[in-house]
């Protein structure tokens, strides 16, 4: 079949979706990838596996709310916003002050210009790809761009539900009924797609709960195999030289989305605790997001203890994550979405061998128990994080080593990508009859 992925990103960093376009591609299946234009990208790449990456104009900014006003009026209502005219998401810093009136107002400009944007990006999909079997995405964004693409083509779409969205991050805190709206809204479409997947069993579980529909076929958030054919890679380096980090200085890694409600604060906060500030533990911050120029107004306070790194090309990112002494997942249960989800970066840190430290009260803290490979901390207290990275970090050499060996052992036997690819290609082959 012809296959469409469409993403509210540049396709650089999307793992699950290359990985699952990929899979298809090495069934025979013709994959596209639509992702957005950026001005130091290729309009047009061929990938392995002879997927097809296009990239489209779609104005992501928040003032294209206020259409078809002249541009000298819209950069005059952002700035009355308090905005920046070419912002296309709103900034992290919490409103005080007289800026509070003003921030129920940028928050209404944001969702209406997603929503004034799906006619612009439909056309821009479909200018790209006219023609296709199966539309699929895995934004609550992107979804009804891909029901509207598939509906002008007489297509079928598949929605990847990565996130329960109305229970996740800034739209967790949205008015009630705002949000039964958007999920009204989100389960007409569901209803209406061809297959769905979801990112881990309970949120499977809790998309049948609420939406009242077939439940999602599981496609885990997993890396392919690194390295199989070795017990236990030796460190590379890398990180630490990028990073510009000794080798006898325990590292602590996280790696992801730079957005609020990860832990990212809080693991900062844990630097300066014992027993992290005696063993002057360094903390490495490998991504993007909102939350980006605050960590690097960290990383300048404390030189040398806070270090943030640009994102990794997901083929490339194994290869450091393997210098770290202990991963971060945090992701404190303060939403619904965050407590049932299982993040990728578990199965990178556990694929390269490397013991974590999750939240208390998630999906992840109970893997982690089950599986013994890390520790589980209550993320709101910095404390309880200085203290469960001292533990991994203080224990004896052999521990360490036994600890590393059962977390990649444990990885490379029941998650990988090479299983879990196996669910996405079974669903595709359903679809094709």
């Amino acid at each position: 079949m012809r296959v469409v992925f469409v993403a509210a990103n540049t396709f650089q960093y999307d793992a699950r979706q290359l990985r699952s376009a990929s899979a298809l591609a090495g069934d025979g299946h013709e994959v596209t990838l639509i992702g957005f234009a950026a001005p130091d990208l290729p309009r047009q790449e061929r990938l392995d596996g002879g997927v097809e990456l296009r990239r489209v104009v779609v104005d992501g900014s928040i003032v294209s709310a206020f259409r078809p006003l002249p541009s000298a009026v819209r950069r005059g209502l952002a700035r009355l916003l308090g905005i920046d005219p070419q912002a296309t998401v709103l900034p992290a810093r919490r409103p005080t002050g007289w800026d509070r009136l003003r921030a129920p107002f940028r928050r209404l400009a944001e969702i209406v210009a997603h929503a004034r944007r799906v006619g612009p990006w439909r056309d821009a999909v479909l200018a790209a790809v006219p023609a296709a079997d199966v539309f699929q995405c895995k934004a609550l964004i992107a979804l009804p761009v891909i029901r509207s693409a598939a509906s002008q083509t007489g297509a079928r779409f598949v929605y990847d539900i990565a996130d329960i969205h109305t229970e996740a991050a800034r739209l967790a805190r949205m008015p009630a009924w705002f949000r039964r709206l958007i999920r009204r809204r989100e389960r007409t479409w569901m209803r209406e797609a061809a297959a769905l997947t979801a990112v881990s069993p309970d949120v499977a579980d809790e998309v049948v709960r609420m939406f009242g529909v077939e439940r999602p076929t599981v496609v885990l958030n997993c890396p392919p195999a690194w390295r199989p054919d070795e017990v236990m890679p030796a460190p590379t380096g890398r990180l630490r030289e990028l990073a510009g980090i000794d080798r006898d200085r325990p590292l602590v890694l996280y790696q992801g989305g730079f957005s609020v409600d990860r832990g990212i604060e809080e693991l900062v906060a844990a630097l300066a605790l014992p027993p992290l500030a005696e063993r002057e533990v360094v903390a490495v911050f490998i991504g993007y997001g909102r939350l980006r120029s605050w960590l690097d107004e960290q990383a300048a306070r404390q030189l040398g203890r806070v270090v943030v790194v640009d994102a990794i090309p997901p083929d490339e990112l194994q290869e450091y994550t393997v210098d770290a002494d202990v991963g971060f997942v945090g992701q404190p249960p303060r939403t619904l979405n965050q407590r049932l989800n299982l993040a990728n970066k578990l199965f990178e840190y556990l694929q390269a061998g490397v013991p974590v430290v999750v939240a208390e009260g998630t999906a992840h803290s109970r893997l982690v128990r089950q599986l013994e490979v890390g520790r589980c901390v209550d993320v709101d207290r910095p404390l309880s994080i200085a203290t469960a990275i001292g533990e991994l970090i203080n224990a004896a050499p052999e521990q360490r080593d036994r600890l590393r060996r059962h977390a990649r052992a444990t990885a490379l036997e029941r998650y990988t990508w090479e299983i879990q690819r196996e669910h996405v290609i079974g669903l595709y082959r359903r679809l094709a009859g």
